[in-house]
């Protein structure tokens, strides 16, 4: 039996279940047409499954760079969070489906999102409940013009030989036997973000019986998404952790190493990464060069650099290999540093050979001469940081692309990080505060990058200020609606702000801020005191009720909320904001004597 015969039936018996109730008047010719219609879709969908199954079920990830392994070989389900604090099983999609037809799933880099989608796409197509369709948004910063949300469903069946007829895709889609799996919101454009969530909530009107399931960074709690509910993808629990490593086809006496070492040490020390799929795998992956694993996220990624660089195949102990681009190590990085940069201004993290090769041309043209062709051969076969899928290339992970586009902004003289660097920010607000770009580059040089981007920016913000009160001007400018929430399953209630920040420089003032913002015992008993002063005399003298959100701007002229949210961590959030200035400048002054001393006799 042919393998796409497997899925044969599933879209007949799924259209005459979900679909016919929509169908019942059509007679004659029209209920012909339906027949061959189901018929029809049928056979695209054997297609289409089986396409889809062989290319979501087998992955490339950082260990396995050449070939690309089945996914239950080396995943481990990770659970959900939902916002009170309570947990979803993620083994099962109908855990998902339960919570509603419209679900976001939110989590931070390498935690597994992609992943984790297509292990829902896999789990769906084998309980033959709904009809799975995997869309990665990304493919939406290529197109131009008008198009709608359905398109990508004709267009992937069209591209499979379909002659199916819209008006008969109508009942289809009208019927709700659909599963539309949408991977990346976060890869998705700044200036293609409001088109796409403008046809998808029309789609979405148009179409409210199917489910849908949207894939994407954490991004201001999804304020416009109202239909949504956002679930967390949970991090690793230690016994997690120790699965994932089994299954992982590695050197064993290295494998066996780090299993002890993350039993007994390691999980606790470095809860951060350990509890993280792909930093799991690069602390594998390190584990037999570096004895120590670092603090600093940065750090972390320039010890995966040169293992990667080391060794031919990570599976193995002790392999080298001769690259073809005969470079020094430096030279290698800072070719890959000035690609990266490109690249991620460019908002690419899936290329052709001509991007590529473009944007080699421009590095070459400012850097050591190299020969592209064989750089790229290094990039994809011997470093493996670029893998082929298709006809095209993708980064092993993005992280790498932001981590070297943090190393190249480093490199740079003050006035040209300034320039470089202002220009990244402003170029999309939302990911130079939520990619991992700018608190590396922090890391790695905090006085440059305060001095050279921060501040500029923070000026450049304040000019509309005037003579008015900072705070009050940051307050009016941040616009905070807050509620209180049960956010953990310990059923305690949380003052939580929520801020649809909709790619404004305030976003990225605001995540900056929280580095000067400072942490004490002290603090935390005085915050809690202030969080449940202020929830109780919005109970009981503005009849608030818990969960609601409050728009705070109604209250600006209300003094006595105003002044209690001052109290709270939101206001000393305020308060680090409207110091900015004056702290980076006051630093700025310190740093000059500090260094004028050096040269006192």
């Amino acid at each position: 039996m042919a393998e796409s015969e497997m899925y044969a039936g599933i879209v007949t018996a799924l259209l005459d279940k979900f679909a016919q109730p929509a169908i019942k008047g059509l007679v004659g010719s029209a209920k012909n047409e339906w027949e061959k219609f189901k018929i029809d879709l049928d056979i695209v969908f054997r297609k289409y499954l089986q396409n889809s199954v062989d290319k979501y079920g087998k992955i490339k990830t950082i260990l396995y760079r050449t070939e690309p392994k089945y996914l239950y070989d080396f995943f481990e389900c990770p659970n959900l969070c939902k916002d009170k604090g309570s947990i979803i099983k993620g083994d099962s999609i109908d855990n998902i489906l339960d919570v509603s037809n419209f679900v976001i799933i939110q989590g931070t880099g390498g935690i597994g999102k992609s992943t984790f989608l297509k292990h829902l796409f896999m789990d769906e197509v084998s309980k033959r409940g709904l009809i799975p369709v995997f869309i990665e948004l990304k493919d939406l910063n290529s197109m131009n013009g008008e198009y709608g949300i359905a398109d990508f469903v004709f267009q992937r069946l069209y591209d499979l030989g379909s002659t199916i007829k819209k008006e008969y895709m109508e009942y289809a889609l009208q019927s709700g036997c659909f599963l539309f799996l949408l991977d990346g919101y976060d890869e998705i454009a700044s200036d293609k973000k409001d088109a796409f969530f403008r046809k998808l909530d029309s789609f979405c009107d148009r179409y409210s019986d199917n489910y849908f399931i949207i894939s994407s960074r954490p991004y201001s709690e999804f304020v416009e998404f109202q239909r949504f509910s956002v679930l967390t993808l949970c991090s690793l629990s230690k016994d997690q952790a120790l699965s994932l490593v089994r299954k992982i086809e590695f050197d064993q006496e290295i494998k066996h190493c780090f299993l002890t070492a993350l039993d007994e040490s390691l999980y606790e020390r470095h809860t951060s990464f350990a509890s993280n799929p792909l930093l799991l795998n690069i602390m594998l992956l390190t584990f037999d060069n570096y004895a120590e694993i670092p603090e600093k996220l940065h750090l972390f990624y320039a010890n995966a650099f040169e293992t990667l660089y080391s060794k031919h195949d990570a599976t193995k102990s002790g392999y080298r290999r001769e690259l073809r681009c005969s470079l020094s190590y430096d030279s290698f990085k800072k070719i890959f540093a000035y690609f990266c940069f490109i690249t991620y201004y460019q908002g690419k993290i899936e290329l052709t050979h001509d991007d590529i090769l473009t944007a080699l041309k421009k590095v070459r043209s400012n850097t050591v001469s190299f020969n592209p062709t064989d750089y790229i051969f290094d990039l994809v076969n011997s470093i493996c940081v670029l893998y082929r899928d298709g006809v095209n290339y993708k980064f092993t992970h993005r992280s790498f692309q932001e981590y070297f586009t943090a190393i190249f902004l480093k490199e740079l003289s003050d006035q040209n990080m300034q320039k470089m660097g202002i220009e990244l920010v402003k170029k999309d607000y939302f990911k130079a505060s939520h990619d991992s770009v700018f608190s590396m580059l922090r890391d790695m040089s905090e006085q440059r990058f305060e001095q050279n981007i921060l501040l500029p920016l923070v000026i450049e913000f304040e000019s509309e200020c005037g003579d008015a009160d900072k705070y009050d001007f940051y307050f009016k400018e941040l616009s905070p609606v807050i509620s209180y929430c049960h956010i953990n399953s310990d059923d305690e209630i949380h003052l939580v702000l929520f801020r649809d920040f909709n790619g404004e420089a305030i976003e990225f003032l605001y995540t900056m801020a929280r580095y000067h913002v400072a942490k004490s015992s002290d603090r935390t008993k005085r915050i809690n005191a202030a969080e449940d002063k202020l929830r109780e005399f919005l109970v009981k003298e503005r009849s608030y009720t818990i969960e609601s959100r409050l728009e705070t701007r109604k209250y600006l002229n209300d003094d006595e909320v105003y002044a209690l949210i001052k109290d709270t961590w939101i206001g000393d959030m305020l308060y680090a904001m409207a110091n900015l200035k004056v702290t980076l400048e006051h630093r700025r002054r310190t740093e000059e004597l500090d260094l004028s001393c050096l040269l006192e006799e």
